[in-house]
């Protein structure tokens, strides 16, 4: 998991039922677990690794460079174990080796973004999710074509035939409303290739208003 996601509530969330996931992810910096000891970085020298036990979490703090300092994560590990060869925390050696997934899905989602320019953090966190969520039915429809022995479609025609067909349902009820303003009605007609000629008839509005039987006579006169 990536510096983007992990966190010491969501590692101890997914420790829970009905999960029982372990992570091993980076942190930022500026997470407000990480001890300041592990922070500083004038008085450390390269190479050294600083580690942090809570139950069933390691947190580890290893410089690698002046001025630099990398922070990870473990409900898997528990010990802090050094690797003899590369003297990293056997930590950083398991995410190394794990973490090509998570730059392969952090250059799918790049190539082919939802996201958009705001100022807003709950869209950067909608688009966030919507490009995943893409990634994800994609990997799923690879998946299944490969196990039925059809050849997959490319993932951009998918992720256009995937939005029309969650749009079409939405699309659909709001035709239907009949409060809804005629021009957006022909958009969505033309949209979902509906003949709006074939619409009911429309019912005219009388040029002359009745008499209401709820007011007095003499409030006509």
């Amino acid at each position: 998991m990536d510096n983007w996601f992990t966190s010491v509530p969501l590692a101890a969330e997914l420790l829970k039922p009905p999960y029982k996931f372990t992570v091993v992810g980076t942190l930022r910096s500026n997470k407000r677990e990480i001890p300041k000891e592990m922070v500083n970085t004038r008085n450390r020298p390269v190479g050294t690794s600083i580690f942090g036990f809570d139950k069933e979490m390691t947190l580890v703090s290893y410089k690698p460079k002046t001025n630099k300092i990398v922070y990870l994560l473990s409900t898997t590990h528990d010990q802090p174990s050094i690797n003899a060869n590369s003297k990293k925390p056997e930590i950083i050696e398991f995410y190394n080796s794990t973490k090509g997934a998570v730059d392969t899905v952090d250059q799918m989602c790049s190539i082919m973004s939802t996201s958009r320019k705001t100022n807003r953090w709950p869209l950067c966190l909608f688009f966030n999710i919507l490009n995943l969520t893409i990634v994800n039915a994609y990997v799923i429809h690879v998946s299944n074509a490969i196990r039925n022995g059809t050849k997959p479609m490319k993932r951009r025609p998918f992720a256009l035939q995937m939005a029309d067909d969650l749009m079409k349902p939405w699309l659909q009820k709001r035709y239907q409303t009949v409060t809804l303003q005629r021009n957006l009605k022909l958009i969505i007609a033309e949209i979902l290739k509906i003949n709006d000629s074939q619409e009911g008839p429309s019912h005219d509005v009388p040029k002359t208003r009745k008499t209401c039987n709820i007011c007095p006579a003499k409030k006509h006169s």
